[in-house]
């Protein structure tokens, strides 16, 4: 009897199982979490972005003014990118960015012929932070890039700096996904 019941209750799931495996999976329509604006409008620095996704690094491939200034004394700076694992993961299904999603761009100082590196470059110490964020409720153009530097809080930059290289050279909804590998489609 109790094999019986087993059998049926086996046999009960696995459609059920079935089913929730064919259900299509629809893109999420709610705002990711993440950002955070002070009462005064200032986005407030990421503090856990070194645990988002891992999109890209370059080297010299940044133009914020910590690149800017460290170019002007011969020194090229390393760039990491990261975005949330949310917008990655949505990304990767529906090829869109969903709202709420942020980049941060870490800028790190390099270095070469460190022992025992006789010629590769390595990455030093950190030279600032740039974020961009789509929230089409708070910016007209639903994107905004900050540059924070080292500080805690920063304030959009003008849409004539970041916004417009990002217009007219982005691949994909204002991000740089031509230089991301993992968000290539192969």
């Amino acid at each position: 009897m109790h094999v019986l019941l087993a059998i049926l209750a086996i046999g009960a799931a696995v459609p059920v199982a079935m089913a929730l495996r064919a259900a299509p999976t629809q893109p999420a329509k709610t705002k990711l979490a993440g950002a955070k604006f002070s009462a005064d409008g200032k986005l407030q620095r990421p503090v856990d972005y070194r645990n988002w996704r891992f999109v890209s690094a370059g080297l010299g491939m940044s133009y914020g003014p910590a690149a800017q200034a460290a170019a002007l004394t011969g020194h090229v700076m390393f760039d990491n990118v990261f975005v949330q694992p949310a917008a990655y993961d949505a990304f990767l299904r529906d090829r869109a960015w969903p709202e709420g999603t942020m980049f941060v761009l870490e800028l790190r100082g390099s270095e070469t012929q460190r022992p025992p590196n006789n010629r590769g470059y390595l990455q030093t110490d950190l030279h600032g932070i740039e974020v961009s964020v789509k929230d089409s409720a708070r910016f007209k153009n639903r994107w905004a890039y900050f540059d924070f530097g080292m500080d805690a809080t920063a304030t959009p930059m003008p849409e004539s700096r970041c916004f417009a290289c990002h217009k007219a050279n982005a691949a994909v909804d204002m991000t740089f996904v031509q230089f991301y590998p993992t968000l290539q489609k192969n």
